[in-house]
């Protein structure tokens, strides 16, 4: 029934598992909410999630929304912003790593502080947007009306994001339960090592 934004179940099923299985790989915007959460808690690590999650929604409006010209940009400069965003996560890696074991003498972000550090990532990140640009359109059954399943499927694909990163917090909280203490200098490196492969994964990314 072409118009109505209508998807098939099995195009629908492939996409949803498709995009567990992205929510469960890492990458440097899971590697910022493991860091943060292993470090300050879960509460500092699911606002990190929501503001990845902020960012992931508003790339998909713009994919959405056949925003070519932001896609566009994005593209031409796509190295500058990566490197900036490879960037971003050594200087808080370093920091990390040196108040490493410092505890309850360091102060967890405030609520602001650690959803803009997730927004910043999500947009440190360029292959994203250019990944879900040519991702959602495969999974359309009426390029002639495609904009309600696009939006159907950015919807989609976002909710089962989100829940992947609360589930990857809630996992790194858990964790930093389990390793305090004596364990707890151990905790803080491990966190800034994660900080430092993001970046890694930031430098390493092509646009392919």
């Amino acid at each position: 029934m072409p118009g109505l934004g209508l998807i098939s179940a099995e195009n629908l099923a492939l996409f949803v598992l498709a995009c567990v299985a992205l929510a469960a790989t890492p990458g440097p915007n899971v590697a910022l909410i493991v860091a943060t959460a292993l470090k300050h808690g879960r509460r500092a690590g699911m606002l990190s999630a929501a503001g990845v999650n902020v960012g992931l929604v508003l790339q998909l409006v713009v994919v959405a929304a056949g925003l070519a010209g932001l896609v566009e940009i994005f593209a031409r400069h796509f190295d500058l912003v990566r490197y900036a965003g490879a960037a971003y996560l050594v200087w808080l890696a370093v920091r990390q790593w040196r108040q490493a074991g410092a505890g309850a003498q360091q102060a967890a972000p405030s609520g602001r502080a650690a959803f803009a550090r997730g927004l910043a990532v999500a947009f440190a990140n360029p292959k994203t947007l250019l990944f879900h640009a040519a991702f959602l359109p495969q999974f359309v059954t009426d390029p002639a009306h495609p904009v309600p399943q696009i939006a159907l499927l950015a919807g989609t694909f976002a909710m089962i994001a989100l829940v992947g990163d609360m589930l990857w917090a809630i996992a790194a909280d858990r964790a930093r339960t389990a390793l305090k203490g004596r364990f707890a200098r151990v905790a803080d490196r491990v966190s800034a090592g994660i900080l430092m492969g993001g970046a890694a994964i930031l430098l390493a990314a092509g646009r392919r």
